[in-house]
């Protein structure tokens, strides 16, 4: 009996990392080299620093004001809740 639940446990245990662990770490590891190629493709950026952003003598990032941003989010709408 003790030898029939311990086989049961060690093939679920086989499934268990075949089928869900070892996926899951295949898949990781190719997004974070996709993820990497697409970084070194952006011009080799360090991840966080934004677009367009220059840093002054003591290492602060500051936006580059020249031009305004033009990106419209939406309008805002004020409007009363009626009961």
């Amino acid at each position: 009996m003790n030898v029939l639940f311990l086989a049961i446990l060690f093939y679920l245990l086989y499934r268990f990392v075949t089928g869900f662990l070892i996926p899951v770490f295949r898949t990781t590891r190719h997004v974070r080299q996709q993820f990497n190629q697409m970084n070194g493709q952006a011009g080799g950026k360090p991840p966080g620093s934004p677009e367009g952003a220059t840093r002054d003598a003591s290492g602060n990032p500051h936006r580059d004001t020249s031009h305004p941003d033009t990106s419209k989010v939406g309008e805002y709408i004020d409007f009363e809740e009626v009961k």
